[in-house]
């Protein structure tokens, strides 16, 4: 379930509180207007302007006063409207055809030939940060980095180990389980230390890895949704629309990726 028993804010005097039901009605929080559930009714019919949705009714009072056969948004939008389904059944209102718009990332000249010189894609850097710059050190350290055979020959040593105890007594197969899942436990806690140690060779490429990172989710989120489209038009102009124009299309519903390469 979403929302409140009532999902209405009054709006008065420079206040916009939520309406709360009480024992004899109705009261605005944090102040001392109350109502009768008769008085509300007259509130309502009088000063309409006076009442005003939260974020559970705001697309069905968007879709009452204009009805869309489509609505279009992003990712967040849509799982937004996803939830309110049933409000919309509730209230009678059509519930609108659902359209993930396109989206899109810029990449300038700079971070894309950081990319190259990791010898990474972009689409790499949807990773959380951890994991690519795991992957970047594992990759071209000319360290082992990883004791798997190692955690075999345990894993074998183990069920040797068991077959026999069992054999004295069978109670003790779930004891030497455990024993095992510690022993492997304390070898990957090895691997960690390994990485970690082996990462101060590679401070270089990871500082890298961070502002690409820092590019393609400013403060963590996507491009879209932290930076504004005018210093791109400042630095590109007209052309830098027509881009967008030329790769927005209709039903398609893609991430489009726009690298700036310079001759």
């Amino acid at each position: 379930t979403i929302g409140r028993p009532i999902n209405l804010f009054y709006l008065k005097d420079n206040i916009r509180q939520r309406i709360e039901a009480t024992p004899t009605g109705f009261s605005v929080v944090n102040t001392d207007i109350s109502f009768s559930s008769t008085a509300i009714l007259e509130e309502l019919e009088n000063f309409p302007e006076r009442f005003s949705p939260n974020v559970v009714l705001r697309p069905v009072f968007q879709e009452l006063i204009l009805p869309n056969v489509t609505f279009i948004g992003g990712g967040g939008e849509l799982a937004y409207w996803l939830k309110l389904k049933r409000v919309f059944q509730a209230v009678g209102i059509d519930f609108p055809v659902l359209l993930l718009r396109n989206s899109f990332l810029i990449l300038e000249d700079a971070a894309v030939a950081q990319i190259e010189q990791l010898s990474l894609d972009c689409i790499d850097f949807f990773q959380p940060l951890a994991v690519l710059e795991n992957q970047l050190v594992k990759r071209d350290s000319s360290m082992v980095l990883n004791l798997n055979k190692e955690k075999e020959a345990i894993i074998e040593q183990y069920q040797t180990i068991k077959a026999h105890a069992t054999k004295a007594d069978r109670s003790l197969q779930k004891h030497i389980e455990a024993l095992q899942v510690n022993a492997l436990q304390k070898i990957e806690a090895v691997e960690k230390k390994m990485l970690k140690a082996e990462k101060k060779r590679f401070e270089s490429q990871i500082r890298k890895l961070q502002k690409v990172k820092d590019q393609v989710f400013p403060n963590g989120v996507l491009q879209e949704r932290a930076e504004n489209m005018l210093p791109y038009y400042a630095r590109w102009g007209a052309d830098f629309i027509q881009l967008i124009y030329r790769y927005s299309l209709t039903h398609e519903s893609s991430f489009c990726i726009i690298e700036e390469i310079t001759a």
